[in-house]
């Protein structure tokens, strides 16, 4: 399994950092978590195109996570033809949203190719290639946001998306105290170390990867963790790949 990161940067972009989007290749295929980024722009520079992307899976529905996912359907809607997708979306809103905008510019999408389904929590998606677990977490006090679970080629890798401020739901996926996972990739701008801590001290994982930052003073912050914990603790940036 094959990870890259296209978007590592909070609620807004930066001048070296796109919004939050992962790309994940595995088996042969290729799959995208969250789209805050330019999806289609980003695939083309990495030397992908649009067809590839087997499946889109989204955290929840702010715009930093689902932005390249407007632009996404609405390329594929009318230009790159040959796009066949299944798109995981946290509400129904969401995704009579871009069917209102794709309406306004051009024409409603084709749901044979593009096809939405709203992720609810557990299994949403079990392929040979990938498989994929929807885990609540409690960022959007009334409405749903989701971590998201990979498992692929014996490899487990979990990605918090967003949570509490604070941590103050305790919203932190308790999977990571309770079963091995070889890769944690945790957001971190909604809490600080403080927060984070009593979770890194019962963590089972080989490494974690820290993206989403915010305020930037956590960058030093993140690299003091050097050596504290059984397993290494890393910054994410755009452009950065892990083969698992």
């Amino acid at each position: 399994m094959k990870l890259k990161f296209l978007g590592t940067s909070h609620g807004v972009p930066a001048a070296d950092r796109y919004c939050s989007s992962l790309m994940v290749e595995t088996g042969g295929k290729t799959f995208i978590i969250d789209a805050g980024a330019p999806l289609i722009d980003l695939l083309l520079r990495n030397q992908k195109k649009p067809s590839d992307v087997s499946a889109i899976f989204t955290t929840h529905a702010h715009g930093d996570h689902v932005d390249g996912l407007v632009s996404f359907c609405d390329l594929a809607s009318w230009y790159y033809k040959d796009v066949s997708v299944d798109i995981f979306v946290t509400e129904h809103a969401l995704t009579g949203a871009i069917f209102n905008f794709l309406s306004v510019i051009h024409s409603p999408p084709d749901t044979s190719r593009l096809r939405f389904t709203r992720a609810t929590a557990g299994v949403v998606y079990d392929t040979p290639e990938l498989k994929v677990t929807y885990l609540p977490t409690k960022h959007l006090p009334t409405r749903p946001a989701y971590s998201i679970l990979l498992e692929a080629e014996g490899k487990r890798v979990l990605i918090t998306g967003d949570m509490s401020n604070h941590l103050e739901r305790k919203d932190f996926p308790s999977i990571v105290a309770e079963e091995h996972l070889d890769l944690v990739i945790s957001e971190m701008a909604h809490f600080g170390i403080d927060h984070l801590t009593p979770y890194l001290e019962t963590c089972i994982a080989d490494r974690m990867i820290i993206t989403h930052v915010f305020p930037l003073h956590k960058f030093a912050e993140i690299e003091a963790l050097a050596g504290k914990y059984p397993f290494p603790i890393d910054i994410a940036h755009d452009g950065d790949e892990i083969e698992l």
